[in-house]
């Protein structure tokens, strides 16, 4: 869940910040005074919202969805596994129980999956650390 801007900011996320901002400096998104200037803003920001005001106009380091590691802890899969599955047992119990039972299919399926998630958590790599925490 993202904080909201008004969350109050500590020590460590504004030296975060810094090393961030230092980073645009760097590749020569910055010139000299903004950087200073931009700077100075982090230092002082109190919330959340100074913080990102700071970084206005400037790309954020964080990863896109697209690359963002999976969740696949054995008790979050199985949460997911069971909703599924609740949900569909439910359906079938309020509707027409008496036309067989359907939701076997969904079990069989969604246990399927939930066995290659875990199983793949030991043969895939991990992604390298973004650039600047090395």
């Amino acid at each position: 869940m993202a904080e909201s801007l008004d969350t109050l900011v500590a020590d460590a996320d504004r030296a975060t910040a810094a090393g961030e901002m230092r980073l645009h400096y760097d590749s020569g998104r910055l010139t000299l005074d903004e950087f200073e200037s931009r700077l100075a803003e982090v230092h002082t920001a109190r919330t959340r919202g100074d913080l990102e005001h700071a970084f206005r106009q400037l790309p954020r380091s964080e990863p896109p969805a697209s690359l963002r590691l999976r969740d696949r802890r054995w008790s979050s899969l199985a949460l997911q596994y069971a909703l599924v599955n609740l949900v569909c047992i439910l359906v079938w119990a309020f509707s027409d129980p008496t036309h067989g039972f359907w939701p076997k299919w969904v079990l069989l399926g969604t246990l399927i999956m939930y066995f290659r998630r875990l199983g793949r958590r030991s043969g895939r790599r991990e992604l390298p650390p973004p650039s600047g925490e090395r």
